[in-house]
């Protein structure tokens, strides 16, 4: 997979930037936001235990729409599903909004489809004014811009936007709405340590650390699954309902 500079193209005013793949080249719509941004979404989902999962149908529904006449000759060059992922992550790499090497407490990557640009709507449809903020605070860019246009081109792209978010510093807006610790709080928390003699509450988790906690929940949850059904086969009600009737009988004799 190749594709031609992202900048370079929407420096120039370019309508499409060029991914190759399958051994042809594609015509990329350049403006992500020209993009089925709610296919685009929808195209990582969650489980219960918060692991992350592609959605094979919305990523293909979102890839008809990006190629548009070139869909068919698609289907014929990359058949199998398989080929699905790989193609969208090459297209977003395109447009400069290509997939990070981070993994989530899962171990899982990040960015399983459309590369950061999931993440990057979710944020954006999460902490707007801190996003908003942030970009005025740091670059003097007015968020609005992204709905803006000067002689046909966008005064603010998803691409700039997704670049200037990647490398906000720990006092940003958005980086403590996230939960991010700046290097005074982390100072404090090893100050904290030796004389409470326990890790601070609020320590970020390494990513083992994250992988950890999170296969422990998971293991907790399994435990609790399987006993709720030794209970039920053995012809006992849920352990949340005798704890919810519980609840209920308590508040009734206040």
């Amino acid at each position: 997979m190749s594709t031609t500079d992202p900048v370079k193209v929407e420096a120039v005013g370019e309508e499409y930037a060029t991914a190759v793949y399958k051994g042809r080249e594609w015509r990329i719509p350049a403006d992500a936001d020209t993009w089925p941004l709610g296919y685009v979404k929808n195209s990582i989902g969650y489980m219960r235990d918060r692991t992350s999962v592609v959605d094979h149908i919305a990523v293909a529904q979102a890839l008809e729409q990006i190629l548009g006449d070139q869909w068919d000759d698609f289907v014929i060059a990359a058949p199998r599903r398989r080929d699905l992922v790989p193609a969208s992550q090459g297209f977003a790499a395109a447009i400069g909004i290509g997939a990070s090497d981070q993994r989530g407490p899962d171990g899982q990557l990040f960015d399983r489809a459309f590369g950061s640009l999931p993440r990057l709507l979710a944020v954006l449809d999460s902490w707007p004014t801190a996003v908003e903020s942030d970009l005025a605070r740091f670059w003097n860019l007015d968020y609005r811009d992204r709905w803006r246009f000067d002689e046909g081109r966008r005064r603010l792209t998803l691409r700039q936007i997704h670049a200037r978010l990647s490398h906000l510093p720990s006092d940003a807006a958005l980086a403590v709405e996230m939960g991010r610790r700046s290097p005074v709080e982390l100072l404090l928390m090893d100050i904290y340590e030796p004389l409470a003699g326990r890790v601070h509450p609020a320590r970020p988790l390494t990513p083992e650390q994250a992988a950890e906690r999170h296969a422990e929940a998971s293991a907790k949850a399994k435990a609790l699954a399987d006993y709720e059904k030794r209970r039920i086969a053995q012809g006992h009600r849920k352990v949340s309902t005798v704890l919810d009737n519980a609840r209920a009988n308590a508040l009734r004799g206040r």
